[in-house]
């Protein structure tokens, strides 16, 4: 009984840190599109900020789990925090593609060590993964949702840059946090077959790769633009941050009761069909049903999202490296959502643009269930 207090200790203590760095990038993919002259970059360099970050923590990955073991993953948790909060400072303090583009590195790369051990500390021994999963989800995303929610008033009142910079400095109050933490070190062992193919465009990879892709990549980056062309700036900007936080609160929620639901009906059972209300919900929104898209597409989000690192822990021991597999695909979806879906919306529209993606999503649905096991 002890053990599993502690397990929601942890659980509940990395989400908050997570929460305290997060508020900088979360608004950042409004506001950027919006004043780049303010922040001294090209209307061309957005596409590359915007999805850099996520490069670099693909590319990361493979280590988190040997520093862990070495270090423990609290320090190497604070370490990130730290690295976080500094980068949203950057964005306030600092104009020009190279300094920004130094800064979502930084923010990249912890991001891709803090993601990773919250999953590891809420997975904990498999036993109610799904409700502490859930639970991590709903409250690490409570700081996204308030610096969204708010984002768009304070730099309407104090300008884009200075918001960054009380992030920035609110973020910092998660490294002793972290600390808190208990070092969740496991005991080097041979590589197994799922961190050696960490790479390999396996049926579960791409379907990671493709649900990232469509359900939150593209749909975040392009939201701000979607509103600005039919309002002006500045209500655009409030519009924007508001929706993206009335969809971080309904993740919360629906992460909160789809965490029993996993753990009752099983993650591997549930994967395929929550892929599928995936492919529906971009259906809907190519046809012209935004607002039933939009709720089909948030909803099945919420779950995938929960069920996909519950999946891909269970290939190996080494909790960690495993979702890190996981998360390279993942991210590998969100970096080129981020980066094309503003590309193609510009140049096909958003009909086509998620019919293309509704059309990718049920090809590897179905890979996925044909492949043999």
């Amino acid at each position: 009984m002890a053990d599993d207090a502690r397990g929601y200790s942890d659980t509940i203590i990395a989400a908050a840190a997570l929460g305290l760095v997060w508020p900088g990038d979360a608004l950042i993919y409004v506001v950027l599109p919006l004043y780049p002259d303010v922040f001294g970059i090209e209307t061309t360099a957005i596409a590359i900020l915007l999805s850099a970050n996520r490069v670099i923590r693909i590319l990361g990955y493979g280590w988190v789990s040997p520093l862990a073991r070495r270090f423990g993953a609290n320090t190497l948790t604070a370490a990130a925090c730290a690295a976080a909060a500094l980068s949203t400072l950057a964005y306030g303090l600092t104009t020009g593609f190279v300094l920004l583009f130094v800064a979502r590195l930084a923010w990249g790369g912890a991001y891709g060590v803090i993601n990773l051990t919250n999953t590891a500390y809420a997975y904990g021994d498999g036993t109610q993964a799904g409700m502490r999963i859930g639970i991590n989800r709903a409250v690490s995303t409570l700081g996204p949702i308030m610096a969204l929610g708010l984002g768009g008033f304070l730099v309407t009142w104090l300008g884009p840059q200075p918001v960054f910079v009380i992030y920035g400095l609110v973020g910092l109050l998660a490294v002793p946090l972290a600390l808190t933490l208990p070092p969740l070190r496991h005991p080097p062992s041979a590589p197994d077959a799922p961190a050696e193919r960490r790479w390999k465009p396996s049926p579960l990879n791409t379907l990671f790769f493709v649900s990232a892709l469509a359900a939150d990549g593209v749909f975040t980056a392009t939201l701000s633009l979607l509103l600005a062309d039919i309002m002006p700036v500045t209500s655009a900007l409030i519009g924007a941050g508001l929706l993206l936080a009335g969809q971080r609160v309904l993740t919360s929620i629906l992460a909160l009761a789809g965490g029993p639901l996993v753990d009752r009906f099983d993650a591997q059972r549930m994967l395929l069909p929550c892929g599928l209300a995936i492919a529906a919900g971009l259906a809907a929104i190519a046809l012209g049903y935004v607002y039933a898209g939009v709720t089909v597409l948030l909803g099945s989000r919420a779950l995938f999202f929960i069920i996909a690192p519950m999946v891909a822990a269970r290939r190996s021991q080494d909790r960690i490296g495993a979702i890190a597999a996981y998360t390279t695909w993942s991210d590998l979806g969100l970096a080129a959502g981020a980066f094309l879906g503003i590309l193609a919306v510009e140049w096909l529209g958003y009909p086509l643009t998620y019919a293309a993606l509704c059309g990718l999503a049920l090809a590897t649905i179905a890979w996925q269930a044909y492949a043999p096991r």
